[in-house]
């Protein structure tokens, strides 16, 4: 026993065992346990799994999968120079993924199946198919609908050709082999022949699109190309036909716009003026700069380029390294000692060096350009009639060339045009595939499903899943009570001992006719079962610390929980010791006890209670004990509540008085509310428990009934308990440690 109840007054204090030390291994022991009492469970629900993923892998048809390689080095399709036509450069990231796209698309898969024309073979085409279990039983439902929006032949065709489509669409699939350029396609079929065929057909359409897609963009190139040749030899006309009217308008000769034609003035006085205007605008030029980054706060930095002075260099050099030094004499130095101030002062100095010299080049441009204008002037005084003249002579030569000059710049961009058109027209009839396959699809020697071994190991992993999972589930919605610790857990109450279940190889020595508990107890006195009833007589005797308890109301929350068989063993054990037993029947319906002690009484307990008979004229002996019964014979019912009354009460004092041990066999609480009653005449009520069976929450809730009328709860005791169950019945915490110390009994 492993929880004392006491009573003070009216209330029941149990007391508490000390916490035992922290087990670093319970919670492996738990799992443990579970595993050894869930494992026919574990191992069905495994097998059935187990059993269901090998059958659909060894009854799904054998996939067939082809492999080829396509290597991706597309070329810039440019429309610029001749010979960039054939020439690739390397592909991006982006490229690869684009063509990965392109492979995926459904245009492709469309192609494959109207070319091999798949839509003719079962393996790709569903409605090809004998229809399966599953089709057939859903016909009829289908064909209700189908009545309402019946399509026509071509939708059916059509939905047919898109069913195909997307089913080669599925089993091709593309990835891209690393970083590389090489992109991976397989193809899935049922046969390795047909497989390779059609993979190595998809790879020619693939080629054969980008072909067609490069041809196109030729064409439309061609196209354009041809409509802008039309307008730039409509333009090159235009200007051609402009330039002969002036002439003719003018009288010039074809020679005028030649570079033979010579001006009226000389070649020496019109070189003399274009040198002396040139050097004047390239003066005038960089001092126009000069003062513009002048009076923009230009740097140094900005002139010394402008001013093209060697002096301003090497003063900014000077300049830069005395900046360095002062900045690194102010990290070590304060600012007035004397090593920064001096630096500091060369480094004025230099730079009032360079404004200095940056103001005499300005002076000395200015200069420049007063004497290049005076020059020029001069020239132009002198030669000034002659130009004029030759300027007037000219003007229409000089026009006639700028229309000249407008028909050849237009005759050179229709040139190049026209060139580029038959580059592009040689290129279009020369088809180029950007892509090129590597390695082309072979028959495969296996196929690639069902893949036995993984089929295998995935069958395993689902069956230990399954069956754990489902011990796990089962354990956890267990609301049974199976062993002490459940009972103090989910009901609340000590449990006083763990009556062992009694299996057939137990009786094996015993008659037939003898062949249960109650006589298996007088025949084997030594057993592990007599024990535990010993272990519950001795705890029943201490519930109470200020008096023995001698009136024992037995009862259960439910039905079948082995109450009576209770009951009959403890009065006979109770007996075996010495002391003097009596068991009163208390159940007025089933009357177990009566049937089996004294099936042909004709007096017991309601003729007692009555007054038709004394108690002891109604008691019978047992016949293989010295207990003494008072049973309940007969069909009678009695609606009065007997157990309530003033006879009944007498009853229990006479008996009391009689006998050390009075055993009240009592009708479950849940289902008969005289219970009650019964038990609050008892000086204690013992609840039997059926282990792993009687739901806690019917347990805890007649314990709380039985409380709530006033009565002494004694505890439970579990009955058909497993010993050698792990974690359960054979657990430490139980009152009965038969797995571990059944060496002492005798079976």
């Amino acid at each position: 026993m492993n929880v004392v109840s006491i009573r003070r007054g009216e209330e029941d204090f149990f007391e508490p065992e000390r916490p035992p030390e922290e087990d670093q291994g319970a919670a492996l022991r738990n799992l443990y346990a579970i595993f050894l009492r869930r494992w026919r469970l574990i191992a069905a629900a495994a097998i059935v799994v187990f059993a269901a993923v090998m059958t659909y892998t060894l009854l799904s048809p054998k996939v067939y999968t082809a492999t080829a390689l396509i290597m991706v080095n597309p070329g810039r399709e440019q429309v610029i120079a001749q010979e960039q036509m054939i020439e690739n450069s390397a592909p991006s990231s982006a490229a690869v993924d684009s063509e990965i796209e392109v492979l995926r698309s459904m245009l492709l898969s469309t192609r494959l199946a109207e070319a091999e024309n798949l839509i003719e073979d079962p393996e790709w085409n569903s409605a090809l198919r004998p229809p399966g279990p599953l089709s057939m039983a859903l016909a009829p439902i289908q064909a209700l609908f189908a009545q309402a929006n019946e399509p026509d032949a071509a939708d059916r065709e059509e939905s047919q050709r898109d069913q195909v489509a997307r089913a080669v669409n599925k089993a091709i699939s593309v990835r891209r082999r690393g970083l590389s350029y090489g992109i991976e396609i397989s193809l899935d079929a049922g046969s390795p022949r047909r497989a390779a065929e059609l993979l190595n057909r998809f790879t020619q359409l693939y080629l054969s699109a980008q072909t067609e897609a490069r041809f196109e963009a030729s064409q439309r190139a061609n196209s354009w190309l041809s409509g802008r040749l039309e307008e730039l030899r409509r333009e090159v006309q235009t200007k051609e036909r402009a330039a002969e009217q002036y002439r003719l308008a003018n009288g010039l000769s074809v020679a005028a716009g030649g570079a033979e034609s010579q001006a009226p003035q000389s070649e020496e006085v019109q070189t003399m003026l274009v040198q002396s205007r040139a050097d004047l605008a390239e003066k005038e030029a960089r001092l126009r700069q000069l003062r513009t980054l002048l009076q923009g706060g230009g740097s140094a930095d900005s002139l010394a380029p402008a001013l093209s002075s060697q002096t301003i260099t090497e003063l900014r050099t000077r300049e830069a390294d005395l900046a360095q030094r002062v900045a690194e004499l102010r990290r070590r130095y304060s600012a007035e000692h004397p090593t920064v101030l001096a630096a500091e002062t060369e480094l004025d100095n230099v730079r009032q060096r360079i404004q200095d010299e940056i103001r005499r080049i300005a002076a000395n441009l200015q200069n420049e350009v007063d004497v290049a204008r005076a020059r020029l002037g001069t020239l132009q005084g002198s030669f000034g009639g002659v130009a004029g003249a030759a300027e007037t002579d000219n003007e229409a030569v000089i026009h006639y060339r700028e229309l000249l000059r407008d028909a050849a710049a237009a005759r050179s961009v229709h040139e190049s045009f026209l060139q580029r058109y038959h580059e592009v027209a040689d290129q279009g009839e020369l088809p180029i595939a950007t892509s090129r396959v590597v390695s082309p699809a072979l028959a495969p020697s296996a196929p690639s499903k069902p893949n036995m071994t993984s089929s295998l190991l995935m069958a395993v992993l689902l069956a230990g899943l399954t069956g754990a999972g489902l011990a796990f589930l089962i354990e956890t919605l267990d609301a049974s009570i199976g062993n002490a610790e459940d009972a103090e857990r989910k009901v609340g109450a000590p449990t006083l001992a763990s009556v062992p279940m009694l299996k057939p190889h137990d009786y094996r020595a015993s008659a037939p006719h003898r062949r249960n508990p109650a006589d298996y107890l007088v025949d084997k006195p030594a057993s592990a079962f007599a024990e535990a009833l010993r272990v519950l007589r001795t705890a029943i005797g201490h519930v109470r610390l200020d008096h023995k308890p001698k009136v024992i109301a037995i009862t259960s929350a439910l039905p079948n929980e082995g109450k009576t068989t209770t009951a009959l063993c403890l009065a006979r054990i109770a007996a075996m010791s010495g002391q003097r037993v009596v068991i009163v029947d208390c159940d007025l319906r089933r009357r177990s006890l009566s049937a089996l002690l004294a099936p042909h009484s004709q007096a017991g307990l309601l003729q007692v209670l009555s007054g038709e008979r004394a108690w002891s004229e109604a008691l019978i002996q047992d016949s293989d004990s010295d207990v003494h019964v008072l049973p309940a014979p007969g069909a009678r019912f009695t609606p009065q509540d007997v157990f309530a009354s003033q006879a009944m009460a007498r009853l229990i004092e006479d008996l009391r008085a009689a006998y050390d041990v009075v055993l009240l066999d009592c009708a479950p609480v849940l289902a008969i509310a005289e219970t009650r009653t019964i038990a609050e005449r008892a000086d204690a009520t013992l609840f039997v428990v059926r282990a792993d069976k009687t739901p806690a929450a019917a347990v805890k809730t007649a314990v709380r009934e039985v409380r709530a009328s006033g009565a002494t709860i004694a505890g439970l005791t579990l009955n058909y308990v497993d010993p050698r169950r792990p974690g359960r019945g054979g657990a430490y915490g139980d009152s009965l440690y038969y797995s571990y110390a059944r060496g002492y009994y005798h079976q």
